[in-house]
């Protein structure tokens, strides 16, 4: 019922964990920005494996919010302070953009499954996955492989 969003620069290695602290005026090469992103998207995969997919609406009440945060905390957050060269800068930009998208969608989400309006948790969860292609596939385009669920 409730595609996972990409893994989206939702990112980070626990083994492998860049210096994810990055000064806002520091830009990053593509391939440093490529490799932040991945691992912040391998950071909220691990999360998001722990917690497990919500696969009733119960569940999703259950275990929204732990992937909210997960969400929020692993990438959202941090994709915020990436500063993305001038090459990607528009494509960095629309993936920031995209990141907050999934974040109000996956909260509304939560919401409607709180309040058991089955026909806005569906409407909100195919929503959901076409952000979630969306940002996979900008994920994939800026070399952050790991984003992208196979």
């Amino acid at each position: 019922m409730l595609k996972k969003r990409i893994v989206l620069a939702t990112l980070a290695v626990p083994l492998v964990l860049l210096p994810l602290a990055c000064s806002k005026d520091e830009t990053l090469s593509k391939e440093e920005y490529a490799s932040r992103l991945s691992a912040m998207c391998e950071s909220f995969q691990a999360r998001e494996q722990k917690i497990g997919e919500p696969q009733t609406l119960e569940d999703l009440v259950e275990k929204g919010p732990q992937v909210l945060d997960a969400l929020e905390e692993t990438i959202v957050d941090k994709v915020h302070s990436l500063k993305a060269p001038a090459e990607i800068a528009d494509q960095a930009d629309r993936l920031v953009d995209l990141t907050d998208e999934q974040r109000g969608v996956l909260a509304d989400l939560i919401e409607a499954a709180k309040k058991n309006d089955v026909a806005k948790v569906q409407e909100l969860a195919a929503k959901n996955e076409r952000v979630n292609e969306q940002t996979g596939s900008l994920a994939r385009d800026l070399g952050a492989k790991s984003c992208v669920k196979d």
